[in-house]
């Protein structure tokens, strides 16, 4: 976010929205073919500002953020204000639902690494690399480590469809979802659309799956709204990118092992939510 407070040259009390982005836009660099547009500021629960949506919109992409603007009409702030009365980690673990995600480590593991990946991502396969060979290991029975899934299909077209075959994988039984999961990211620079749904069901064939119940939710894409559903959540973290990590809540972007475990050390010293 970019948090930096500018002088708005308007009649004080009044905001004109279009006055407002074109002086973001001035301020930032924000290049002319990125559409802005802001909302209707509310109050927002810090004194002397309202907040407003904004939106920053090329093409299909859009990125959303908030830009807070002083009663008088004269200050803005885009990004964020702190509020250091409140536990980072905490809140971010209290926006996760768990209940339904694979994962792997005990149940009463006093470390908890939710990782959001992308199947066709190369640094997500790194993550996976760092947490299946390197974290697991070092730790052992002191992490449980939960997948959601977070496929960028604006870059990634096999992304959403594997993350949906994975989640099918899953309505079987979770160890049928690692052997696709697994499979997915060991192979991954051989996938191809065209060979994507015969890979799937291959995972689910060596893994002692049955194929065509498999076959018969990947070609419904029964379980796309799974899918959303993490990737949404993700969105409400404020994680666009993958691979991205909560190490009890602190949040790491991107497959940076030394940082990862540094947070595991600071989580089992007690630090970290929990």
């Amino acid at each position: 976010s970019l948090l930096a407070v500018a002088a708005l040259a308007l009649p004080a009390g009044a905001l004109d929205n279009a006055v407002l982005a074109e002086h973001i836009r001035e301020s930032y660099n924000v290049p002319a073919a990125v559409e802005i547009s802001v909302g209707t500021p509310t109050a927002a629960g810090v004194p002397g500002f309202k907040k407003a949506p904004i939106t920053f919109k090329r093409g299909e992409s859009a990125q959303q953020d908030s830009v807070w603007v002083s009663d008088n009409g004269k200050h803005y702030l885009l990004g964020s204000f702190k509020d250091m009365s409140t536990n980072p980690d905490q809140e971010r673990l209290a926006k996760l639902d768990l209940s339904a995600s694979p994962a792997r480590g005990p149940k009463k593991a006093p470390v908890t690494v939710v990782q959001y990946t992308d199947f066709e991502c190369p640094f997500c396969q790194k993550g996976y690399e760092i947490m299946q060979e390197r974290i697991m290991k070092d730790y052992p029975g002191k992490v449980r480590w939960f997948y959601k899934s977070l496929p960028l299909v604006s870059i990634h077209t096999m992304a959403e469809p594997a993350a949906m075959g994975a989640e099918c994988a899953k309505l079987q039984s979770q160890d049928l979802f690692c052997n696709v999961h697994d499979g997915l990211f060991a192979g991954q620079r051989e996938l191809t659309p065209e060979t994507l749904a015969d890979k799937l069901a291959g995972f689910v064939k060596a893994g002692g799956g049955d194929v065509k119940a498999f076959e018969a939710c990947y070609e419904a894409k029964k379980t796309l709204g799974a899918v959303s559903k993490d990737a949404a959540e993700a969105e409400s973290l404020g994680i666009s990118g993958t691979p991205a990590f909560l190490v009890n809540g602190h949040l790491v972007s991107g497959a940076d092992y030394a940082t990862i475990k540094r947070l595991v050390d600071e989580a089992l010293q007690g630090r970290h939510g929990k």
